[in-house]
C-alpha cells in the first residue's frame, strides 16, 4: 500500500502517519494531503488497552480524532475552510471491531491472540503556486495484520485485492453499490476541500545564523542556520558564501515544535579568518527567505519550540 503505516499505543492509541504523502514541494508544485486514519485491535485475554482508534490529518497537522470516552468524533481544528466540504467518514467503531473480528474469527469478548485492522481513507493533490492543480489522487486502503489487504480504485470505482485473504471480502463489497456511491462522494468532496482550502495556516521561518569553534581545529567555524516555526513541514535550506552553495557539514533534517510548526538547522565548515558573504536560503511554499551572518559567534533572541 503506498504510503504505509505506522503507529503507537499511547492513552488515547492516536495512530498518526508519517509517510511520504505529507507536504512535499517540487520546483512547480507542493503537495497538499487530507486523510483519516483508523487502528482496530482484537482483544486477546487480559489485555486492558482501548481496541480503537481514529485520528484525522491535514498534511502534518491533527485535525479531529475518535473519543472512545464519547462515543464520537472531536474535532482539534475549527477551521471552517476544512470542514466546509468534509466530514469524517461514516463507518461506525462497531463496523470497524464487527470486521477485524470477522477476519480473525474472533468475538468481542474473546481472541486467541492480537491482531490488526488498518484504513486510511482520504486525497491528496499536487499544487501549483498560482493556485491551478495537477495530478489529484483519492485513495481507500486497509491494512490486516500488517500485511496490504484491500484497496479502492476511485477511477474504476472497484475494490482492489491486495492479499489472497481478502477475496471473500472483495466478493461481498463489490455488490454494496449504496457504500461504493457514498465511498466516491466522500472521497470527491475530500479533493474538493483541499483543492480550495486556504493558505492562512502558512507560517514562513524565521532565520538566525551562528557560528562556533571546532574543538580540535582552532582554524575552523561551524557557521549554523536554524529556520524555525514554519508550516507547513517541508522546505529546502542551503549556506552560501558569495552566491555559491557550500556543501552541509551537517543537518538535522525538518523536526517538529511543540506548537505544530517545524524547524530545521543546517551547518555548514568555514575558515575562521573568512567572515563575510555568508547567507542562508530557505526555500519555503514557494518563496525564498535569506539571512546574511553578521559574523556573530552566538544566537540571540531566540526561542526554539521544541518537543
Amino acid at each position: 500500500m503506498s504510503g504505509g503505516f505506522s503507529g503507537e499505543l499511547g492513552l488515547e492509541f492516536s495512530f498518526f502517519l508519517i509517510l511520504s504523502l505529507a507536504c512535499i514541494r517540487c520546483d512547480q508544485y507542493e503537495r497538499h494531503h487530507l486523510q483519516f486514519v483508523y487502528t482496530v485491535l482484537t482483544k486477546p485475554d487480559g489485555f486492558s488497552g482501548p481496541v480503537f482508534s481514529a485520528v484525522g490529518l491535514y498534511d502534518d497537522r491533527r485535525i479531529s480524532h475518535y473519543s472512545n470516552e464519547e462515543q464520537t468524533w472531536k474535532r482539534d481544528s475549527s477551521d471552517a475552510e476544512i470542514w466546509r466540504y468534509t466530514e469524517e467518514p461514516r463507518d461506525s467503531r462497531d463496523w470497524f471491531i464487527n470486521l477485524v473480528n470477522t477476519l480473525t474469527n474472533c468475538t468481542s469478548s474473546r481472541c486467541d491472540g492480537l491482531h490488526t485492522l488498518q484504513r486510511r481513507i482520504g486525497c491528496e493533490v499536487e499544487k501549483h503556486p498560482d493556485g491551478s492543480m495537477m495530478n489529484v489522487n483519492a485513495f481507500d486502503e486497509y491494512r490486516h495484520d500488517g500485511e496490504d489487504f484491500i484497496a479502492f480504485n476511485f477511477e474504476t470505482m472497484q475494490w482492489m485485492e491486495k492479499s489472497p485473504k481478502a477475496k471473500e471480502t472483495n466478493m461481498k463489497w463489490k455488490n454494496q453499490q449504496p457504500r461504493r456511491q457514498v465511498l466516491k462522494m466522500e472521497l470527491t468532496n475530500c479533493m474538493v476541500c483541499v483543492s480550495t482550502f486556504n493558505d492562512s495556516v502558512r507560517a514562513p521561518p524565521a532565520l538566525y545564523m551562528f557560528a562556533s569553534e571546532v574543538p580540535h581545529d582552532k582554524s575552523k567555524l561551524i557557521l549554523t542556520c536554524l529556520a524555525t516555526g514554519f508550516y507547513p513541514k517541508h522546505t529546502e535550506m542551503n549556506v552560501t558564501q558569495n552566491n555559491i552553495t557550500l556543501q552541509p557539514f551537517s543537518s538535522t533534517g525538518v523536526r517538529p515544535n511543540n506548537n505544530q510548526t517545524f524547524q530545521m538547522r543546517t551547518s555548514v565548515e568555514i575558515n575562521k579568518d573568512e567572515k563575510q558573504g555568508y547567507e542562508c536560503h530557505a526555500l519555503h511554499s514557494g518563496q525564498t527567505f535569506v539571512k546574511s551572518w553578521d559574523a556573530n559567534l552566538e544566537i540571540k533572541g531566540i526561542i526554539c519550540h521544541q518537543d
